[in-house]
């Protein structure tokens, strides 16, 4: 069996087609769609997964409605790319009112690289 590998290609790819099925989910409550780790530092390996970072107007309570459509978008990536997508729903304010100490909201801040349509 050949051995799956992530490449720059397919983060490309996966950065280009993945803001409209986000979209698609969240309508209204995505203010933004942040590409973090690895991928977005360039220093991903073989078998890193896709960081995505979906900062919403709802809360965390409510961002659980759409888990399982986000799991759906996930594994339609991942079956055309072959590669894990990690989606994770981040309240904007709390975001925006952590970003300056907490450390993953930090790294997603200094990092990350928002995806537009």
């Amino acid at each position: 069996m050949e051995k799956l590998v992530l490449s720059q290609e397919v983060v490309s790819k996966v950065k280009n087609e993945i803001y409209p099925m986000v979209k698609e989910v969240l309508r209204d409550d995505l203010i933004e769609c942040v590409l973090y780790g690895s991928c977005a530092r360039g220093d991903f390996s073989d078998d890193s997964d896709i960081d995505i970072a979906l900062l919403v107007k709802c809360s965390r309570v409510e961002a659980v409605k759409y888990n399982d459509a986000l799991a759906d978008v996930a594994v339609s990536m991942a079956m055309k790319y072959f590669a894990i997508i990690n989606f994770v729903c981040i309240p904007y304010a709390e975001y925006m009112s952590k970003k300056s100490w907490y450390l993953y909201f930090k790294n997603i801040s200094k990092e990350g690289i928002v995806i537009h349509e």
